[in-house]
């Protein structure tokens, strides 16, 4: 259970105001720099293992994990973090104010497993609204930014998962080959066509669109963070025509793979 002395809260009434954010990756070994820090901070490890000390505990952030540090916490690095490892960070400061209970939200002070990557694409958008020219760009950043605290403080509440959730956890795991209603109907014992129906009216699409657009923010992800050759990303993603899945990934994204890269090496 997190411990309110070193957990962050939200409310309904305030925005955070985000100072600083970015994307970096360690160019040699190094031990987390030792502050006091007036603001908090947000750290989603993207490749690699980071190790934190906050007021006397431990952390060790993995990818696809991420941590909350705590304004006025001393945090440092009593393990060194090695080279290479990578992580999305955000700085952000919040009123301070006694709120009821009903009002705030907690959040988690560590996000495990691979709760982290699933907020990877909306940090990597806060990163290039911040560092862009776009107008009133202060505002979206705030509004953007506490859309996500509230996505993760809502991960710990009890919820009921419905057969769509169950599917798209499934189909999220499956960006590896192309999709097949057989193997879904399969897979979950129901009728495919009463999947379906119930899948498009919670979820706003098909099962393959679905499908389709993991595929697809898999190959982003590889695009932005690895080397890997545009034809061995489509072979990780059970494309067997590189030119095919060209194709699909300009549909869903408005360019070509190697235009992606490109742009997102700019922008990072």
């Amino acid at each position: 259970m997190d411990n309110n002395t070193y957990s962050i809260s939200i409310n309904k009434t305030e925005l955070p105001d985000v100072t600083d954010c970015g994307i970096l990756t360690a160019s040699e070994d190094f031990f987390h720099m030792d502050r006091t820090a007036d603001f908090n901070v947000l750290i989603c490890v993207t490749d690699g293992v980071m190790y934190v000390t906050e007021d006397g505990r431990d952390y060790e952030i993995s990818p696809g994990e991420m941590l909350f540090l705590k304004r006025g916490l001393r945090h440092f690095g009593k393990r060194e973090t090695l080279r290479g490892t990578s992580w999305i960070y955000a700085h952000f400061c919040l009123r301070e104010n006694v709120a009821d209970a009903d009002d705030t939200l907690i959040l988690p002070k560590k996000l495990r497993g691979l709760g982290g990557s699933v907020h990877e694409d909306k940090l990597y958008e806060l990163c290039r609204l911040f560092h862009s020219e776009e107008p009133l760009k202060g505002f979206r950043i705030n509004a953007m930014f506490y859309e996500l605290l509230i996505g993760i403080g809502s991960e710990k509440l009890p919820r009921r998962e419905s057969v769509s959730d169950k599917i798209c956890a499934y189909l999220d795991a499956e960006t590896d080959k192309p999709f097949k209603r057989e193997l879904v109907e399969k897979r979950f014992y129901l009728s495919y066509s009463h999947m379906a129906a119930e899948f498009r009216r919670e979820k706003g699409m098909s099962m393959g669109e679905y499908h389709n657009a993991a595929r697809m923010k898999r190959a982003c992800h590889l695009l932005r963070s690895t080397l890997m050759p545009i034809g061995e990303i489509a072979e990780a993603l059970g494309f067997a025509d590189m030119l095919y899945f060209s194709r699909r990934f300009h549909e869903f994204a408005g360019m070509p793979p190697t235009e992606y890269r490109k742009r997102s090496q700019k922008e990072y």
